[in-house]
């Protein structure tokens, strides 16, 4: 029998549970027993692998929805940038632009995530003596909206990955439980044939390692016919 390792995936451990689980089914009670089980410990690997699959499906829905969100920030800051232009334009002594955004609007606009909300709360100093003019109470409304979506979008994403490491861990476990059983019935089935315990080996897969896989070369090859080479046209 071949000893799964932790390292193994789900497949992997669901193509051996479900061979012995098969080979065992109607040969003797205690075999009987044995599919029983393996039954039980394949259904249980397959559902935890399952429920870690839609796990990471909504966790990429919530990434998704994160990029969304993270883009709507960007549009309101671009918005406030737009007002502070169009204030600079009617009265450039104002320097909006310049106040609002000292450093240039990229360094506002470039980080990604929590980091991107990092950034707001100096920006909303900033714009302080702007927010009563021009269209500047409408460029903070538009922040303050993406904003909210924001920061719930961020939650989102924090939730979903704690669920794929919940639903990970539980199917890790339900691998243990399949190495278990394996090794359970393997120590069964050989005290079952006392005299041939080599016999258990045959409720276990066995698989080729892919050196074994491959073909051999014939001992004696039949010699291939030379071909002779093309000659060059000339130029």
């Amino acid at each position: 029998m071949r000893h799964l390792r932790e390292t193994d995936g789900s497949p992997v451990h669901r193509r051996h549970i479900n061979f012995h689980a098969t080979m065992c089914k109607g040969v003797s009670p205690l075999h009987d027993t044995l599919h029983i089980e393996a039954t039980a410990g394949a259904a249980k690997l397959r559902s935890s692998q399952r429920a870690r699959e839609d796990a990471e499906d909504m966790a990429t829905a919530a990434y998704a929805g994160l990029m969304r969100t993270e883009v709507m920030v960007e549009n309101a800051i671009r918005e406030v940038d737009a007002a502070a232009r169009k204030l600079d334009r009617k009265d450039p002594a104002l320097a909006a632009r310049r106040t609002i955004f000292p450093k240039g609007m990229s360094r506002v606009i470039k980080p990604d995530g929590q980091a991107q909300l990092d950034v707001l709360p100096a920006l909303r100093i900033r714009m302080a003596p702007f927010v009563d003019k021009g269209d500047m109470d409408d460029a903070l409304a538009s922040l303050d909206h993406a904003e909210m979506l924001h920061r719930a979008a961020l939650e989102t994403v924090h939730l979903a990955n704690a669920e794929v490491d919940l639903r990970f861990a539980e199917e890790r476990e339900a691998r243990r439980l399949v190495r278990e059983q394996l090794a359970s019935a393997h120590g069964r089935l050989r005290d079952h044939y006392k005299a041939t315990p080599a016999a258990a080996e045959a409720f276990f897969l066995r698989e080729k390692s892919p050196a074994r896989s491959k073909p051999k070369a014939p001992t004696n090859p039949t010699p291939q016919p030379s071909v002779p080479a093309t000659p060059l046209t000339p130029a």
